[in-house]
């Protein structure tokens, strides 16, 4: 079976990090030869080609040249209208997969312009990205089955390590320095607990890519909200280390917050939860599937700054509360393995592929 996956963007991200963990655990008995085509390479050919073939420069020109000369059986496009329309030109006779992973709404307005016969088959990661898909996909594939199939990470990294630590408690914030992920938003909770937990550190982690001119503006608001000598930006932290990092956090008695807009997912939420580090977060797009809501996962309407800083304020100054969180988690963490073990549930993936193709072939 010869697959080849299709995704502009060759970097480091959610999307290459999937694509990572499913190539590392290949079942030894499929016969499979993987291939994964980019339009450019920010890092990923270190991190990919162990496990695949890879191939750079794929604009929709290229592609198409490049499936007039090779063959698949499985053809899976993710996120990226270019190569939907070069396979397009192509009687490829693969089976066509279209993997849905964004979930704003402008970038899903490629689904509206689908015509007949360019998927076969619709994957995405929640519910809610099932809804997403029927929402806007053209009435022409309408038909098309969408099969929900959860991110995974490697659950024996995203563990809990016994760091002891001194200092106040911490609110941690995890992400992009922009108005999805809505850093502002974070300061501005931020402020409203300071001014009842004066001792409250306040952590940014991301932002590496971030304009100077951006840069300049997060100090200034910290500095206006009067939280600048409480408030800390790490802007990139090595996924290896952020398990550590987020121990660090829990060992301070500090917790996640998230503000974003939107998530097709949750990867972070589920890599904090799974490092035993309470939650709270904006309850939008999927990340109410990522686990139930509870006492160490506290869900806000977007936009309540109050009630989020109310949620936050609770955890970061109870002792019963904080430590009734620590013990739900550990309680509860078995089942987050079972459900997204990088381990298992490729494995998994790779059977249902090799489903769809003999489907397809009959």
């Amino acid at each position: 079976m010869k697959i080849l996956f299709l995704y502009r963007y060759g970097i480091l991200g959610g999307v290459c990090t999937q694509l990572f963990h499913r190539l590392l655990h290949i079942p030894k008995d499929l016969d499979i030869d993987i291939h994964c085509g980019f339009k450019s390479d920010h890092g990923v050919q270190k991190m990919l080609s162990p496990h695949a073939t890879l191939h750079f420069g794929l604009d929709e020109n290229t592609t198409t040249g490049f499936l007039r000369t090779n063959d698949f059986d499985i053809i899976v496009i993710i996120d990226t209208e270019e190569y939907i329309r070069a396979v397009r030109e192509i009687d490829t006779g693969a089976t066509t997969i279209i993997e849905v992973h964004t979930s704003i709404e402008k970038n899903l307005e490629y689904l509206t312009r689908l015509q007949e016969g360019d998927v076969d088959v619709f994957t995405t990661v929640s519910e809610y990205m099932v809804e997403r898909i029927k929402h806007h996909r053209s009435d022409v594939v309408s038909n098309c089955e969408i099969i929900k199939f959860e991110n995974v990470l490697d659950t024996e990294l995203f563990k809990v390590s016994d760091i002891q630590a001194e200092g106040p408690p911490v609110v941690l914030w995890v992400g992009k320095i922009d108005d999805h992920k809505d850093w502002q938003a974070f300061m501005n909770i931020s402020s409203i607990i300071h001014k009842q937990l004066p001792e409250v550190e306040f952590w940014i982690v991301g932002g590496q890519t971030c304009p100077e001119g951006l840069s300049q503006k997060v100090f200034e608001r910290a500095e206006e909200l009067e939280i600048i000598h409480r408030f800390r930006w790490f802007d990139r932290i090595e996924n290896e280390m952020m398990p550590a990092f987020i121990s660090l956090v829990r060992a301070r008695r500090g917790i996640n917050l998230v503000t974003s807009h939107g998530e097709s997912f949750g990867m972070s939420v589920l890599e904090v939860l799974l490092t035993e580090c309470p939650v709270v977060s904006s309850n939008v797009g999927a990340l109410r599937e990522v686990a139930p809501e509870g006492i160490f996962f506290k869900l806000y309407e977007l936009g309540d700054l109050k009630t989020a800083a109310s949620m936050c304020t609770e955890l970061l100054e109870d002792g019963d509360e904080f430590d009734n969180a620590l013990t739900a988690l550990d309680g509860i963490r078995d089942e987050l393995v079972k459900l997204y073990d990088s381990a298992n549930r490729s494995k998994e993936y790779w059977s249902l592929l090799k489903e769809l193709y003999e489907r397809n072939k009959k």
